[in-house]
């Protein structure tokens, strides 16, 4: 399986790197993740973008790291657009990954679900840095407000 790691800083990439190997082996010994870390500001510009999102095309998951799941410029989503249009993993999934201390914008991890749903993407969320295996959406699994009390999401 492929993941890439969108991230800020080298630190939180590193951490999102390690959750996601050691929540494989306890979820899934036998998966082996091939992981990609690309830096936030690189989706950017057309020749990394355009060449972040051929790497991107047969990701199982893209995890934001730390605090670069604080925005959710215009930029990202026109490569998130791209991305999912021509992903070939149909199954795929976005995650965000950050510590409490990194102060993530409960705005930009909304906007980031409501793209998962709309493009039909699980989405995975959880503030304690560990990747977890549950997902929320696509829309039609859906939960209610009561079901995210205590993840961070509306504490």
């Amino acid at each position: 399986m492929k993941a890439l790691i969108v991230y800020d800083n080298f630190t939180a990439a590193a951490k999102a790197n390690a959750a996601l190997l050691s929540s494989a082996e306890n979820v899934a010994p036998t998966v082996q993740w091939t992981v990609r870390p690309w830096r936030l500001n690189m989706l950017k510009f057309p020749p990394t973008a355009d060449e972040t999102l051929n790497d991107a095309a047969d990701a199982h998951l893209i995890v934001f790291a730390g605090r670069c799941a604080q925005t959710f410029p215009f930029w990202l989503r026109h490569w998130l657009e791209h991305w999912a249009k021509f992903r070939q993993i149909k199954d795929a999934a976005l995650a965000v990954f950050w510590e409490r201390s990194d102060g993530v914008s409960l705005s930009a991890t909304l906007e980031l679900s409501h793209f998962a749903t709309c493009h039909g993407l699980a989405f995975i969320f959880d503030d304690s840095m560990e990747l977890v295996p549950y997902a929320i959406g696509p829309a039609s699994n859906s939960k209610s407000s009561e079901e995210y009390k205590g993840w961070g999401i509306n504490d």
